[in-house]
C-alpha cells in the first residue's frame, strides 16, 4: 500500500546542480494505476535489495514512474524507481534514478539528496543517466552499515549483466531500528504528469535479489495487476528469456 493520501512521486534532478524540484501534481488516483508485487525469494529480512529492469520502448519524456517500495523492518518504507527522461545536451536518452524515505527522522549530507518527500517529511534522491533502451539496469539498495545510532542507506545502479556500477543515486541515514528489508512489498506504475496519460512505456522487469551474509537470494518475477476502476493507463504483460514484459498505454495514447 501507499501511504495513506495519494501521492504523486514528482522529484526532478537539475543536472549539473544539487537542487531537485517539485513538480505539479497530475491529479491522477491511486485506483488508477497498475499495481506491482514483488519478492527478493530470500526466508528473512535483508541488508541488500537487488531490482533489476530495463525500458524497451518509451518516449525521451517525462510523464511516468516505475517504483518499487521498499519496508524496512520498522515498517519505514524508503521507495525507489525510473523515470524514463527527455534527452542530455548530447542527444542521449536519459533515466532518472530515485531512492527516497517518508521518514521524518531522515537525515542526509549527500549531494544527490534534499529534504522533503512529495511535499512532507523525508529525503528524496535522484541522478539522470544516459542508458541504452533494452539494457536492464539494476537498483541496488543497501543499509550500508551503522553508526549504533543511526544507519546508513545507500542506492545506486548498476548495469545487471557486468555489474559495472552506471549512477550513484543517494544515501540518507534513519534511525538504527529502521532495521533491514523485508522480503517481499508492492510497487507502483504512476502517470505523475498528465503527459504520461499520452505515452505508451515497455519495461521488462528482472527477477528482484535480496543479499544477507554474503548468500544471495533470488525471487520469482513480479506481476503487475491493473486497476478494477479508474482511468489512464492500463497494462499487457509477457515473458521472455529477459524477465515480465510489461507495456503500459494511456488511455489519451494516439500511437507514433
Amino acid at each position: 500500500m501507499r501511504p495513506p493520501t495519494p501521492r504523486t512521486r514528482r522529484v526532478l534532478v537539475t543536472l549539473g546542480a544539487t537542487a531537485l524540484l517539485t513538480l505539479g501534481s497530475a491529479g491522477q488516483s491511486w485506483a488508477s494505476t497498475p499495481t506491482v508485487r514483488w519478492s527478493s525469494g530470500a526466508p528473512a529480512p535483508v541488508t541488500e535489495l537487488r531490482l533489476p529492469m530495463s525500458v524497451d520502448a518509451a518516449p525521451d519524456a517525462s510523464g511516468l514512474y516505475f517504483a518499487y517500495y521498499t519496508t524496512l523492518e520498522s515498517g519505514t518504507r524508503p521507495y525507489a524507481g525510473f523515470q524514463p527522461k527527455p534527452v542530455d545536451s548530447s542527444g542521449r536518452s536519459q533515466l532518472q534514478a530515485i531512492f527516497s524515505s517518508f521518514n521524518a527522522n531522515a537525515t542526509t549530507t549527500d549531494s544527490n539528496c534534499q529534504y522533503g518527500a512529495d511535499g512532507g517529511a523525508g529525503v528524496s534522491c535522484a541522478v539522470r543517466f544516459p542508458y541504452t533502451k533494452g539494457t536492464m539496469y539494476t537498483l541496488v539498495l543497501k543499509r550500508a552499515g551503522d553508526d549504533g545510532s543511526t544507519q546508513l542507506m545507500t542506492g545506486d545502479v548498476v548495469n545487471t549483466a557486468t555489474g559495472a556500477q552506471v549512477a550513484h543515486i543517494g544515501s540518507f541515514r534513519l534511525p538504527v531500528a529502521s532495521g533491514r528489508f523485508r522480503t517481499s512489498d508492492a510497487g507502483f506504475i504512476e502517470p505523475y504528469l498528465t503527459a504520461g496519460c499520452a505515452q505508451q512505456v515497455t519495461v521488462t522487469y528482472g527477477k528482484p535479489q535480496g543479499v544477507e551474509a554474503g548468500v544471495t537470494y533470488t525471487g520469482g518475477l513480479p506481476t503487475v495487476t491493473d486497476p478494477s476502476s479508474g482511468s489512464c493507463l492500463s497494462s499487457t504483460s509477457t515473458d521472455t528469456g529477459a524477465g515480465r514484459r510489461v507495456t503500459v498505454t494511456g488511455n489519451q495514447y494516439t500511437g507514433g
